[in-house]
């Protein structure tokens, strides 16, 4: 069957109208609607944030690290030496009769106490030793200056001022009980132990009168 030529055009527009049309939704298919890419920028916006933050938070925790493990180097610098409270009493023994020789203080008898650990912080131990000595007061003030002017933790926990009338004047007998530290092990630094190390090895002791006879 010959077709004619009015037929020939409408066939051909309705092939261009077919086309045009398949066209169109292929382009439509392919391209994304705009509110689900917005949405997918949102989303991918805050994965990029929440990941930024976590690699923040690891790199402030690295540097705390970092932080307390220079403080702990630092603390175990002032720790007595040797591994166990033998070699370590006969160091703050010998220190403790150095400072008595130079400042006039006479030792009358010493005693070495048992280690105990300290609290909160079991890698370091606490060696005591208790001395009776005899002196004037300024005498016992250079004494106290030695101790706390020494390179390595020592701390007073206790002291006892006795004092006896011997020919017309006054002599004081003071009693004290001195602690130096040693480390028993180096575990991995945790966050706030080494300031919590070295507030412990820091804090004073108040001392104790003693009866004036």
């Amino acid at each position: 069957m010959k077709l004619t030529v009015r037929e020939r055009r409408y066939l051909l527009a309705g092939a261009a109208i077919a086309i045009a049309i398949g066209l169109f939704y292929v382009f439509t298919s392919l391209v994304p609607n705009r509110e689900k890419l917005a949405g997918e920028v949102e989303l991918k916006k805050r994965t990029l944030a929440a990941q930024r933050e976590v690699l923040l938070g690891e790199e402030t925790s690295q540097r705390l690290v970092q932080q307390h493990g220079r403080r702990l180097a630092l603390v175990r610098t002032r720790l007595l030496p040797g591994d166990n409270s033998s070699v370590a009493s006969a160091e703050l023994q010998q220190a403790l009769k150095n400072f008595a020789d130079q400042s006039g203080v006479e030792i009358i008898q010493k005693n070495t106490l048992p280690e105990r650990a300290l609290p909160d912080s079991p890698d370091i131990t606490r060696v005591s030793v208790r001395i009776e000595t005899r002196c004037d007061l300024e005498e016992l003030v250079n004494f106290l200056t030695a101790i706390e002017n020494y390179d390595k933790f020592l701390k007073v926990e206790e002291l006892v001022i006795n004092s006896f009338r011997n020919q017309r004047r006054y002599e004081i007998r003071p009693s004290l009980t001195v602690t130096g530290y040693i480390g028993t092990r180096s575990p991995e630094p945790a966050a706030g132990s080494a300031a919590a190390t070295a507030a412990l090895l820091a804090s004073p002791a108040a001392p104790a009168p003693g009866p004036e006879r």
